[in-house]
């Protein structure tokens, strides 16, 4: 190599270098400004698993899977508005003067009661679900990763 290219050589690996840096830079600042992605609530994460373990399925085993799911939105609008429900009822029992520890019982007791109640339809919706599918459908759900 002759002296000039050896001593632009350097120069160069700097202004690569310096692009390389500059495009991750700009990467990171970007990622750092974008909103966070909203929280997912128990029907989305089902909802995902259903479309992923149906991919695997029968068509027959898949419709089944996507109709039970789709005639379960509206418990899961139930379980939402339940908890969306909960916490003004317990700011108020909290805020109550005198203080009701007997009404703030009763409201866990009702919030208890109504959750076993859903928790009870929702496993009921599910066994009937599991009961329609073939037994390869089943063994698919078994070997696939349950929510």
């Amino acid at each position: 190599m002759t002296p000039s290219i050896r001593r632009r050589w350097p120069w160069f690996l700097l202004v690569g270098s310096l692009a390389l840096n500059m495009l991750a830079g700009g990467f990171v600042v970007a990622h750092s400004f974008r909103p966070p992605p909203p929280p997912m609530g128990p029907d989305q994460m089902l909802e995902r698993f259903v479309e992923d373990v149906s991919q695997r399925l029968s068509p027959a085993d898949a419709t089944v899977l996507r109709k039970a799911l789709d005639d379960a939105r509206p418990l899961f609008v139930r379980v939402r508005v339940s908890r969306e429900e909960f916490t003004p009822r317990l700011r108020t029992a909290l805020m109550a003067q005198p203080f009701d520890a007997v009404g703030l019982k009763a409201l866990f007791d009702r919030v208890h009661a109504n959750d076993a109640a859903l928790r009870s339809e929702i496993e009921a919706r599910f066994v009937d679900t599991l009961s329609r599918l073939s037994p390869e459908g089943r063994l698919r759900l078994a070997e696939s990763r349950l929510p």
